[in-house]
């Protein structure tokens, strides 16, 4: 009923020249929506209902991740656990280590003055001493080297690097072994020139060998983990 006399007093003052024809339309289509609406109330509940039912917002969430998840979150990195024996044979490794250099200059100075023919029995024992060091020592750190290279395989971090140092050091024990057969060999054969040179020539490799295999695992050539 309002709406019925909504629309007879907007054509009244159309009329009367009151009411301008774009209102007039206003108020013509509210009224007509209005009817509409009321007969839809009146007529269809059911639809009406439907039409006001709040609104049900959906959880979006992107493809494979699962609820309660943060995007954000990087992936939890694996975690290594060590014994305390690993930390006590790393430690032995290490000292064990920086006596590789001076051991090497000795022997290079003896060894290279014995066959030059300028050696004396004392330079011989200094030989066979440091020639015992040396084997003692490449016992040691191949011991603790392997035995820790074993434990840390699952650890990614530096595994590259401690797989080459491992086998240049092996290569070097293997040198070094070649080394004293060969020592052997020339002092049977009465001190052969020959069986000399090739006795130098592995050790110096051997020297080689082993020293780039301590120098890739300084700090200043680990800088990039």
């Amino acid at each position: 009923m309002l709406t019925a006399l909504s629309l007879v007093t907007s054509l009244t003052l159309h009329v009367a020249g009151a009411l301008p024809s774009d209102t007039l339309d206003a108020s013509l289509s509210a009224g007509i929506a209005a009817q509409d609406v009321s007969g839809l109330l009146r007529t269809q509940p059911q639809e009406w209902a439907s039409l006001m039912a709040p609104v049900t917002l959906m959880e979006v969430r992107p493809a494979g991740l699962s609820r309660g998840a943060d995007p954000s979150s990087e992936e939890t990195p694996q975690l290594i656990e060590y014994s305390d024996g690993y930390f006590t044979r790393l430690t032995i490794h290490k000292w064990a280590s920086y006596l590789t250099l001076p051991l090497f200059v000795g022997q290079y100075y003896v060894g290279s003055r014995l066959i030059d023919g300028e050696g004396s029995s004392s330079l011989r024992n200094w030989h066979g001493i440091l020639t015992g060091a040396i084997g003692g020592l490449f016992a040691v750190n191949t011991v603790t080297g392997v035995w820790n290279m074993w434990e840390a395989r699952k650890d990614p971090e530096g595994r590259t690097r401690r797989t080459v140092h491992s086998v240049l050091m092996l290569l070097a024990d293997a040198g070094f072994v070649a080394t004293g057969a060969l020592a052997h060999e020339s002092e049977g054969g009465g001190f052969d020139s020959s069986d000399y040179n090739a006795h130098r020539g592995v050790a110096i490799a051997s020297m080689a060998t082993a020293l780039v295999s301590y120098a890739i695992m300084l700090p200043f050539f680990r800088s990039d983990e």
